[in-house]
């Protein structure tokens, strides 16, 4: 062999030992730790996002529901003074609100969905970090104690003895590394920002959904305005509302006789959390009730509707009341499916016993309040 090819060799060998101190798979294993934490934070951010979008879109529900139920009742005086048209309006904007409602309530559910699939994949991203932190610990321990084994070889062996131990470390630490890496890189692409090719978008704003919403929301509109002029027709001085109660739901309501109330408190359970004007009745159901007080009758009426609710799935389209020869009333019911109904606000699950009231007044005019848990 030539002097020069020898020096050649020797050249190669120094070089590959320099180059294998240079790309240290120990710093290589704390590069791609340090990585995936990252990613982790990535993650984190993201769901915050997440959560703090699925907030606002509860926020501007509860604003929502709260702007329908003031028109509501500013379309049910209009009618009163005679305005159909300013009541056709409040009307319109009320039903456009509650589309809104039912809108951001599907888009509240995509992003719980997300924000809940985020914090899985945050979960399993830290439990993978973890497991790697003590793992990359043994390579770096295993990779220091090949490479002074190598060190010692080369001082008893050689420099061609050290070159052969190193590179056996060395490739079996870069193997474990570029395994590590390959991990890292299916994660990056699992969690990557942006949306596969089959996502549905949040909301549609296609021409043809426009028309027909529009259409729709005519109906509604002029469907809700009949039956509040009915319901006005047929008898003054009667009505109904509802008010905030701590965590529950309280129902109000007036009329002139006792079975116009409890009729009218059975109409201010449904308004409270639904809209039936484009409910379409498929039965009607009569119910005889005798009690022992006027306040325990609006118990047996309300806790007739949450029934009715919760065990047939069946809402009140209209209602109706009249007086029993024994001294109880008659409730007379026309129930549509509950699906068929808009569900605007909490569904109530029973009549509280507290603070009841049903009494007529000095005047004759009677009155009801009852609490209602939701």
């Amino acid at each position: 062999m030539s002097i020069a090819r020898r020096i050649a060799e020797l050249y190669e060998v120094k070089m590959n030992a320099v180059l294998d101190r240079a790309a240290d798979p120990r710093e290589m294993v704390d590069y791609s730790f340090v990585q995936l934490q990252e990613l982790l934070a990535e993650v984190r951010r993201g769901t915050a996002g997440i959560a703090a979008a699925r907030k606002r879109a509860e926020l501007r529900i509860s604003d929502l529901q709260r702007a329908a139920g003031r028109l509501g009742g500013q379309a049910e005086q209009a009618v009163r003074a005679g305005r159909d048209d300013l009541a056709r309006q409040a009307l319109a904007r009320r039903t456009a609100m509650l589309a809104e409602v039912s809108r951001l309530r599907e888009q509240q559910a995509t992003l719980r969905a997300e924000e809940e699939t985020m914090t899985g994949a945050g979960r399993r991203l830290q439990e993978k970090i973890d497991a790697f932190g003590v793992r990359k610990e043994a390579i770096k321990a295993a990779y220091t104690v090949a490479r002074a084994r190598a060190d010692i070889a080369e001082v008893f062996a050689g420099i061609s003895a050290d070159v052969a131990d190193a590179g056996v470390a060395a490739r079996r630490a870069a193997d474990e590394e570029a395994d590590l890496q390959a991990r890292t890189a299916g994660l990056d692409e699992w969690l990557a920002p942006g949306a596969p090719a089959d996502a549905v978008p949040l909301l549609s704003d296609g021409q043809l959904q426009a028309q027909l919403d529009r259409i729709s929301i005519r109906a509604e509109v002029e469907e809700e305005l009949a039956r509040l002029r009915e319901r006005l027709g047929q008898g003054a001085g009667q009505g109904h509302r509802t008010v905030p109660h701590t965590a529950d739901l309280r129902v109000e309501a007036w009329g002139p006789t006792r079975e116009a109330c409890l009729a009218e408190a059975v109409r201010g359970l449904v308004d409270s959390f639904a809209v039936v004007a484009a409910a379409r009745p498929r039965r009607t159901a009569e119910r005889r009730f005798v009690a022992g007080s006027d306040e325990d009758l609006l118990v047996a009426v309300v806790d007739e509707v949450v029934y009715r609710l919760d065990a047939d799935g069946e809402i009140p389209v209209t209602a109706a009341v009249r007086p029993a020869p024994d001294g109880g009333v008659v409730l007379t019911l026309a129930l549509a499916d509950v699906h068929e109904a808009e569900i605007t606000g909490a569904v109530p699950k029973a009549a509280s016993l507290h603070d009841l009231r049903c009494a007529p007044d000095a005047a004759g005019r009677w009155s009801c309040g009852i609490i209602i848990d939701v």
